[in-house]
């Protein structure tokens, strides 16, 4: 089987999600891959954060010129704004149709990781992964350009790919209440394990960033939807009414919450929390390996791959409690909070922060049971469905 994998929307300046997603299940296809063979479709700009698999059998980059494609780009976000998913359909397909046709030719199925699908004119079977529809339950959270940009393009995509792959039960409950696809089937995200179980040098990071001995760890872009505050809230409180500073450390870039977020820290005197922005993946990894505990308080996600880098690492979580946390959870064992409770999560935090005998037998559940979601058990579960629709 070709499998040919869209990764020209790959941000090679971009630190996690869809990137952590896309690299870890193509690590697990190169892992698997049994005989089928996978060409990448890449950018001359994002080439070298793929360049590691074209020493992997099977598979092959094929690149395209960046600056063409944003020459396309600005073309379709154009037609955007007449507000017409028609326009902007024919316009996509006629800006990308000499890049689709290299595509289909080199493949006989089409897998694209990106949320979106470029154009909608694909003679081969397609697979999306259509992460989340956040801007349908929080349209407040982005500008008009980009939930104008979101409900076009996610409502073609859904109805011009052959199939969704969802990360939860949740999230395809909430593609089919919303859009309008073919088919969704539910593949869950994974994780490398063997990345977070390679014990890290604690010390020196420790040094690096002149860490606490004791914090939570927050390791998410500083997002509305990854809710920051709700945790700043909770940690404030704690210290008005225990007289407890519990350390917090957060990573990932800043986007729209980082004003209101570092204002807050500023404001309240809050010295024990820690942003460190965006740093290195062998320092994430460390990261986990320390902390007390993760800390995830999302309003919306699709899954949740903080808790399964966590769980790997060994480190005891507290969550949110929406639906992919509860789906995973009944597997893992996860601390749930009611997400927008300030209250609910002080009573969480504190009756966990010195129950080291209860964080340590979590940790150690966690880490029997996230075989499950190894990226190579995953990639076979793509692969089978590949197989299916060919076969059909």
């Amino acid at each position: 089987m070709r499998i040919g994998i869209d990764c020209l929307r790959i941000d090679p300046a971009y630190v996690g999600g869809v990137n952590t997603f896309t690299l870890g299940l193509l690590g697990g296809f190169a892992a698997v891959a049994n005989g089928h063979r996978f060409n990448l479709y890449v950018t001359d700009e994002n080439q070298e954060l793929f360049s590691r698999f074209e020493r992997e059998p099977g598979f092959r980059l094929v690149a395209t010129s960046g600056r063409g494609l944003r020459a396309r780009k600005r073309i379709c976000q154009a037609a955007l704004l007449s507000r017409s998913s028609g326009l902007y359909r024919v316009t996509s397909n006629l800006a990308y149709s000499e890049i689709q046709t290299a595509m289909d030719e080199g493949s006989d199925i089409m897998y694209t990781p990106t949320v979106v699908l470029q154009s909608f004119s694909s003679r081969r079977p397609t697979v999306l992964s259509m992460h989340d529809i956040q801007h349908v339950h929080y349209p407040e959270f982005f500008r008009w350009d980009k939930r104008l940009s979101r409900t076009i393009t996610y409502g073609l995509s859904a109805r011009y790919a052959h199939c969704l792959q969802a990360s939860s039960e949740f999230i395809k409950k909430d593609v089919l209440a919303h859009m309008s696809p073919k088919r969704v089937e539910i593949i869950s995200e994974g994780v490398t394990i063997e990345d977070f179980t390679e014990q890290r040098d604690i010390s020196r990071l420790r040094e690096r960033y002149n860490l606490p001995k004791r914090f939570l760890f927050c390791p998410a872009q500083l997002w509305l939807h990854k809710n920051h505050m709700t945790v700043l809230e909770a940690l404030k409180e704690i210290e008005k009414r225990e007289g407890l500073q519990i350390p917090l450390v957060m990573t990932g870039a800043s986007f729209s919450a980082a004003p209101g977020i570092l204002k807050f820290i500023s404001e309240q005197n809050m010295s024990y929390v820690r942003y460190l922005g965006k740093v290195p993946f062998e320092d994430i990894v460390a990261l986990y390996q320390s902390c007390d505990f993760l800390i995830s308080a999302s309003l919306y996600e699709s899954s949740s791959l903080p808790i399964l880098e966590a769980a790997g690492s060994g480190a005891p979580m507290i969550a949110s409690r929406i639906p992919p946390h509860e789906e995973l959870a009944q597997r893992l064992q996860i601390n749930l909070f009611s997400a927008r409770s300030v209250p609910d999560l002080v009573r969480v935090l504190l009756s966990l922060w010195d129950d080291k005998s209860k964080a340590s037998a979590q940790a150690a559940h966690n880490r029997e049971n996230i075989a499950f979601y190894s990226w190579s058990n995953v990639a076979r579960q793509y692969l089978s469905l590949f197989d299916q629709i060919l076969a059909a």
